[in-house]
């Protein structure tokens, strides 16, 4: 509990306008961290973008001949208006690995496209419904850092994201009725905007403390 309470700690820190220094999550209580680096993070790459999800709209998933990509619930971490933690556990997410031979990466949200850019850093895409964590990151703006929890069979990870892009998706009834939000939209009822958040990675931390 101590560790995981340094993460939690740690991310009340995080995108804090009083602090000029960036704070990422970490689990270790010594300033040593087992990060995931070189063939390493290669082979480790791979596994994470096989193990997201392709945040298909409702209208790609009811098309002939369609198989959803889906694996991993995740938890995307923010901090609330009041400086305790947000967490998010979510499904529609995307690990884009974009070193030589990962996968293409294409997601469209009504006239909004994302296309993976096949060199500098993995990126993450993630989509999430209005809600606290959501506006939370929104809030937070292009710039500003947060971090993914993923649990794999071998361990746990924080992979650490800065936000390189924000599209939002204003709810209309004609294009919820086409089909064009995402297939784990849950805001119709309440006409809630739907969130699309693109992420570069910094770095990925390997840790077996987290519990979730």
């Amino acid at each position: 509990m101590k560790k995981l309470f340094c993460v939690l700690f740690a991310l009340a820190l995080l995108l804090s306008a009083a602090s000029a220094e960036l704070v990422d999550a970490y689990t270790g209580a010594s300033l040593t961290k087992s990060f995931v680096e070189g063939e390493e993070m290669d082979a480790l790459a791979v596994v994470l973008s096989e193990s997201g999800a392709d945040i298909a709209t409702k209208a790609q998933t009811e098309a002939e001949g369609y198989e959803r990509m889906y694996g991993k619930h995740v938890q995307i971490m923010s901090v609330n208006p009041d400086g305790s933690i947000g967490m998010s556990t979510i499904g529609y997410w995307r690990y884009v690995n974009n070193r030589e031979g990962g996968m293409d990466a294409v997601i469209t949200a009504g006239d909004w496209q994302f296309v993976k850019r096949g060199e500098g850093a993995d990126q993450v895409v993630i989509q999430l419904t209005e809600g606290q964590n959501a506006l939370n990151l929104y809030n937070a703006g292009v710039g500003a850092r947060t971090s993914l929890l993923v649990r794999l069979d071998d361990a746990a990870y924080i992979l650490h994201l800065n936000i390189t892009d924000i599209h939002v998706q204003e709810f209309t009834q004609e294009a919820y009725d086409a089909g064009e939000f995402a297939s784990g939209y849950s805001g119709a009822d309440r006409q809630a905007r739907s969130f699309y958040f693109t992420f570069d990675v910094l770095s990925v931390e390997k840790t077996n403390s987290l519990v979730f």
